[in-house]
């Protein structure tokens, strides 16, 4: 911004000096012209003077005394002799009362003299104006100190001079001398108005620079005064998260030391009821109980390494091997609720690594909750599908839906809609899907319904 601010006044005074240039230059060329056209102008006038002298000359009889401001010369007249002829330099131009100024004077060279004379006869100085005709050249520049001389300010001087043909008086040159007083003063007035310029811009992009400044550096310490309160806030979730995790998973542990006495027990009264009903019909009933001990029991030593701080044993398994296993488990609470079951498996799923009885009992939690909050005679679907690197499970059901407010707070511990909810369901479903590299997310169906997603890494191969 400091550079952009010094840059742009810069290209200020660049631009500002370029143009001050331009015009005096062009200001010095259209002097120099003016002086010309002068000049000429002059030069024709003098002309016609020396002309009407020569038709009506001012003849004297014998030599002419020496007057100021005169210039004589001798001619042939009409009867082969010579006479003189006196010119009266102030009176070859009209208006010679005011042809000289400050600034401006004229100066006139008659034939065959070495200098210029003013229009009093008086010598012009030096003779840097007859040096200046003697080189061949018509315009000129003199110094300050030539122009003082010529009675000029001591300026640097313009110089134009144009010949008058006085026919037999010969051949005259007038001289135009101008000081450039006026455009040097122009210039420097010009150049005073880009300095003025270029210190009023400059202050004025200080100022705002200043003001920007502020403003940039009170906006940086805004957003770094927010981050600092996202990092604490986040800080405190992650917190907050850890401890609401901790108390759950030592709710779990015991609840999962409370349960695994009554399940030792119902394992050995159906061993019992078992080995009772061999060859019967009823046996495959105390297989079934007996299969559903041992998983509730794996499950709950599942729950117990993790509050002990290891993380549960994953293996590669199929997403439709979890499905149907679901599926499987829960027919007869579908059934009992009147309320459909369907999945949906994609074709060539990629396999995940999870642990498979906490992955299911995850699945479990979701499809309860959607059987739950679905009327009778309606159904609920479970679609597996892939979705770029992840394995996606999907409940969709029909019941009232998930408020937007309660979207993040059903996963936490201890929050429910339900009248006889524990709030530990979709938390413990959240951890799960955590410590499984996943995620759970819940949204509301339109025009009714809830969409319960569980994402999950696909296994590299």
């Amino acid at each position: 911004m400091l550079l952009a601010a010094v840059l742009s006044v810069a290209t200020v005074a660049l631009v500002g000096i370029w143009l001050e240039d331009a015009e005096s230059e062009l200001a010095m060329k259209r002097e120099q012209r003016r002086l010309g056209n002068l000049a000429s102008l002059l030069s024709v006038e003098l002309a016609g003077e020396l002309a009407s002298i020569t038709r009506d000359p001012p003849q004297t009889a014998g030599a002419p005394a020496a007057e100021s401001g005169t210039w004589t010369t001798r001619v042939a007249s009409g009867h082969g002799r010579e006479v003189t002829v006196p010119v009266r330099i102030g009176e070859l131009f009209h208006a010679a009362d005011h042809l000289d100024s400050a600034d401006e004077q004229v100066f006139v060279q008659p034939p065959g003299a070495a200098r210029f004379f003013d229009l009093h006869g008086l010598s012009a100085g030096p003779g840097a104006l007859a040096e200046l005709v003697a080189n061949g050249e018509h315009t000129g520049m003199l110094s300050a100190a030539q122009a003082l001389q010529l009675g000029l300010p001591a300026y640097p001087a313009f110089v134009s001079v144009a010949a008058a043909d006085g026919g037999v008086l010969g051949i005259w040159r007038v001289a135009v001398v101008g000081s450039t007083r006026e455009e040097v003063e122009r210039d420097r007035r010009g150049m005073l108005r880009v300095i003025i310029k270029v210190l009023l811009t400059g202050i004025t992009t200080a100022v705002f620079g200043y003001l920007a400044f502020r403003e940039f550096r009170a906006q940086v310490m805004a957003r770094h005064q927010l981050e600092l309160a996202e990092q604490r806030r986040a800080g405190e979730e992650v917190l907050a998260r850890e401890n609401r995790t901790a108390t759950m998973l030592t709710l779990a542990s015991g609840v999962a030391h409370e349960v695994g006495t009554p399940l030792g027990l119902i394992r050995v009264k159906a061993e019992a009821l078992r080995d009772a009903l061999q060859d019967s019909p009823e046996e495959q009933d105390a297989r079934t109980i007996l299969g559903q001990v041992d998983r509730l029991r794996d499950v709950v030593q599942g729950f117990l390494r993790v509050a002990r701080g290891s993380m549960p044993e994953q293996t590669r398994v199929a997403p439709a091997t979890l499905a149907l296993a679901v599926r499987d488990l829960l027919a007869h609470r579908f059934q009992a609720a009147e309320v459909g079951l369907q999945v949906e498996i994609a074709p060539q799923m990629p396999d995940v690594r999870v642990n498979a009885l906490l992955v299911e009992h995850a699945l479990v939690n979701l499809l309860v909750n959607a059987c739950d909050a679905s009327p009778h005679g309606s159904r609920v679907r479970l679609c597996v599908r892939q979705e770029g690197e992840n394995v996606v499970f999907e409940v969709l059901d029909e019941g009232e839906g998930v408020r937007e407010e309660d979207r993040e707070r059903l996963l936490k511990p201890f929050f429910s809609r339900k009248a006889q909810g524990t709030g530990l369901g979709l938390a413990l479903t959240n951890e799960i899907a955590r410590m499984s590299r996943g995620s759970v997310t819940l949204a509301a169906r339109s025009p009714r319904g809830a969409i319960a997603t569980l994402r999950l890494p696909r296994e590299v191969p």
